[in-house]
């Protein structure tokens, strides 16, 4: 038989928040910045191997639990043990309307396992807070306080922890709906295995099935990643003179947003979000476009990438896009004399490029320096949504710059000349086995562990 875990707490807590992070669904229930947005009693089931495992019954919050406790002690209460006071208030016909939010909760105690008391750290343990633990231990059941918004500098965690040891509550958990950590969730999940020992190995299996999941989006949005700066950094654009026109760069440069777009399309549907989840401040997804500019030399200084005069020389239109032709900038002979350094492998891309040149054609391709910039982007957005819990109201806005040592940039810039050579790979399904893959693969790793 599955676990009912009741979640309980004061209004607008978090405690719809808490079930939508754990379902990993954002559209259970109705979640606003205001009080008393769940007005009924709701459930969901988490099943593992299509076996029910836990019930999770989201309920209204308290609204006037100072006025509830009072009934205990009033008559024609005070002489009824906890239980029956909790049967008798729930049937009284005089207190269904001034306690309507209230009964409902206390209606679904008897049918519960283990109750689960949602707090809000950044609120004061104030009296009524205080009378709701009061309630609920009426009904002899566990109670595992749930710190919610525990990663808030102003709360007041160590009051609340007080609070809850005088009243013998010392297994509490955090578990922040909004920046969401898998170990804060195995806390839960191994509280709940020390309350029901009969549901031991099943909670412990289940621990490993999500832990398993988290792995499996993170390496499927990294090989994502992957693929998108290979495509960018191999993309070329053949132009029809040596100076390119203005529907040919817009052409190219759009060829690069639609790509990257699709990635994040891919993340977003892979940790399961909706693109509004991802507004970012200076990279703003609007209506499914990127809108800061990665050709623009703003954007890398954004970022923290300073363009050196050797940058912008082979850039015609920017310094995000080089231009190889005849006039044999600095930028062109650099991307060249490595073509040939290359060796027969880059044979062809030579070959091709030196074609052009002869017909008076340009190619137009991304600058190491942006291929640089879609990286710290999208290993951003992976660490972001990798964290990011279900009940997030904030758009994320992407306002981290990524810093990195000259001597580390120096080292991606020559990853992604050497990655934009290889021609041949511009439209493969299937990466293939090479150091330069393994190399690129490894960075992301990296910096995705940090």
């Amino acid at each position: 038989m599955a676990i009912s875990l009741l979640i309980v707490g004061h209004a607008n807590t978090g405690k719809t928040s808490l079930i939508r992070t754990m379902v990993r669904d954002h559209t259970f229930g109705k979640v606003q910045n205001q009080s008393g947005t769940t007005r009924h009693v709701e459930r969901i089931t988490l099943s593992l191997a299509d076996q029910p495992l836990l019930h999770l019954v989201d309920t209204p919050g308290f609204e006037d639990s100072m006025g509830l406790w009072q009934t205990r002690t009033s008559e024609p209460f005070v002489q009824l043990s906890n239980e029956q006071w909790l049967n008798a208030i729930c049937e009284d016909p005089n207190y269904q309307v001034e306690y309507e939010q209230e009964l409902k909760i206390l209606r679904q105690l008897n049918q519960c396992d283990v109750i689960l008391y949602v707090i809000d750290l950044r609120q004061k343990p104030l009296g009524k807070y205080l009378d709701e633990l009061n309630i609920l231990a009426c009904a002899n059941k566990p109670i595992v306080p749930i710190l919610n918004y525990c990663h808030e500098e102003a709360g007041h965690r160590t009051a609340w922890k007080q609070c809850l040891a005088e009243r013998h509550l010392h297994a509490h958990v955090q578990y922040d709906t909004v920046a969401f950590y898998l170990a804060d969730e195995r806390k839960l999940y191994q509280t709940l295995q020390s309350l029901m020992p009969d549901h031991y190995e099943a909670l412990q299996d289940f621990m490993t099935q999500r832990e398993r999941d988290a792995s499996h989006r993170l390496t499927k949005a990294t090989e994502q990643l992957t693929k998108l700066l290979i495509e960018c950094a191999t993309t070329q654009k053949i132009c029809r003179s040596k100076t390119p026109s203005a529907l040919e760069k817009a052409t190219f440069e759009q060829s690069i947003r639609q790509r990257e777009q699709l990635f994040v399309e891919f993340c977003l549907h892979l940790y399961a979000f909706q693109a509004s989840d991802v507004i970012l401040q200076d990279l703003p997804l609007e209506e499914g476009a990127w809108q800061q500019d990665v050709f623009d030399a703003d954007t890398l200084k954004h970022w923290g990438i300073q363009t050196s005069t050797k940058a912008v020389t082979g850039a015609a239109i920017g310094a995000g896009i080089d231009v190889l032709s005849a006039g044999l900038t600095l930028g062109t002979a650099t991307t060249l004399g490595a073509m040939i350094g290359a060796g027969l492998q880059t044979g062809y891309t030579f070959k091709s490029a030196l074609l052009n040149k002869l017909k008076g054609q340009s190619v137009l391709a991304l600058q190491p320096t942006s291929c640089i910039v879609l990286m710290w982007r999208g290993i951003e957005l992976v660490r972001h949504l990798h964290h990011r819990g279900h009940a997030a109201q904030v758009a994320y806005q992407g306002n981290m710059a990524m810093k990195t040592e000259p001597d580390e940039l120096a080292r991606l810039e020559r990853l992604f000349q050497k990655l934009s050579q290889r021609t041949e790979w511009h439209g493969i399904e299937t990466l293939p086995t090479h150091e330069l893959v393994n190399q690129l693969r490894d960075t992301l790793d990296q910096s995705l562990k940090d």
